[in-house]
């Protein structure tokens, strides 16, 4: 066996028949062998991922259609591979057209037939590997770029929106939901149809001041523009309903992931409309109170959350990090506004400053306000 083999995890109630397939397939892979459904699930549990599951039909208390079931919603990286008797052939159409296999091979199955089919499987795990790695990667710069330009362009948005991820980036880890790019995403881009609203409208509005009615208007359509915006990306049709329903429940019989990341991202941005990150409050109680239909296991997520703790600095640009906050606008020497206050700094913010400093067009020092990283409450 060497490290770069690929992991078959064969499962069957037969011992004999497990062997058989740990012998005929050990040279080329690195097979793990599993006695019937419970123990699988509990390998994979322990030891995911594996490129391809091969399981029995005929097994007791779970068959090989319910298995594969199960492993196509835990762990739906795996290449799923069914061995069926002919008297088994509707249950294993069935589990084929419910997508739950890649394919079915009847048995007696000829040594060189599963060959050519785990070669297929292995061949189809690593297109997908790669397939998704090219999309992740596409997707990350394609956020990168839309949060620099809601940066720039409504620095007031985007700082509620920086708040926003580090309190989902604070949840997640204790949810453990499947997918937690979806929800950071929902965070990160959950302002971004604030883009085009007057910044003094903005400004009004995180203030708790009067809007009029156009202005109102203008705020509240903000997810719903935003939604229709990040809907036309592939993948991130989900992120689009998510930012659509941040404000309100979204309708019964929406997908799950969909209805939980709406309420998680609608409580952070309601705590953080209300100041109720780092002041030394409760969030558990604070939670309850503004927000009491949210879930128990998001509250409890939430709960130990303090936001970050600032401080202000003088700082030169040299100095400057991501995630610093200005406490002044910023204008070059001939009076043109660079960055408003309230700005959360990027690299792209940074540099823009850097090159203004190298022709001679800006003056030192920047009032800045720095972040400590987020901390549990005692």
């Amino acid at each position: 066996m060497t490290a770069t083999q690929p992991r078959i995890l064969c499962v069957d109630d037969e011992p004999n028949l497990l062997s058989a397939l740990y012998r005929t397939l050990c040279e080329d892979y690195d097979v793990t062998t599993a006695h019937g459904g419970a123990e699988a699930l509990a390998i994979l549990a322990r030891e995911a991922p594996f490129e391809v599951v091969v399981s029995d039909m005929r097994m007791p208390q779970m068959d090989g259609a319910a298995f594969l079931a199960r492993v196509k919603e835990g762990w739906p990286d795996a290449v799923r591979v069914l061995l069926t008797g002919q008297t088994d052939m509707t249950q294993a159409i069935s589990a084929i057209n419910e997508g739950a296999i890649f394919r079915y091979l009847a048995k007696p199955c000829p040594q060189e037939e599963l060959r050519r089919t785990l070669e297929s499987a292995v061949a189809k795990y690593r297109c997908d590997q790669n397939e998704r790695h090219l999309l992740e990667s596409t997707l990350t710069a394609l956020v990168k770029t839309l949060t620099e330009i809601l940066a720039l362009a409504t620095p007031w948005a985007f700082h509620r929106s920086s708040i926003a991820v580090a309190c989902v980036r604070h949840a997640l880890p204790r949810l453990r939901w499947r997918n937690p790019w979806i929800y950071e995403v929902a965070a990160s881009l959950s302002q971004i149809g604030c883009i085009g609203i007057p910044r003094d409208v903005l400004i009004r509005d995180a203030a708790r001041r009067p809007l009029t009615a156009p202005e109102s208007k203008l705020i509240a359509e903000h997810p719903d523009a935003a939604s229709k915006l990040l809907a036309a990306i592939p993948r991130l049709e989900k992120v689009a309903q998510i930012v659509r329903y941040q404000g309100a429940p979204p309708p019964r019989g929406t997908d799950p992931e969909v209805q939980r990341g709406a309420e998680l991202l609608r409580a952070v941005l309601t705590l953080e409309r209300n100041a109720s990150l780092g002041q030394g409050g409760r969030v558990r109680q604070q939670l309850e109170a503004i927000y009491p239909a949210l879930p128990d296991e998001v509250v409890g997520a939430l709960a130990d959350f303090r936001g970050a703790v600032s401080e202000m600095r003088i700082a030169f640009v040299a100095e400057l990090r991501p995630g610093w906050v200005l406490e002044q606008d910023v204008y070059t020497t001939t009076g043109m506004l660079l960055l408003s206050k309230g700005h959360e700094l990027t690299d792209t913010a940074i540099l823009a400053l850097r090159r203004q400093l190298a022709c001679n067009a800006l003056a030192e020092p920047i009032h800045v306000r720095c972040h400590a990283p987020a901390r549990a409450e005692a």
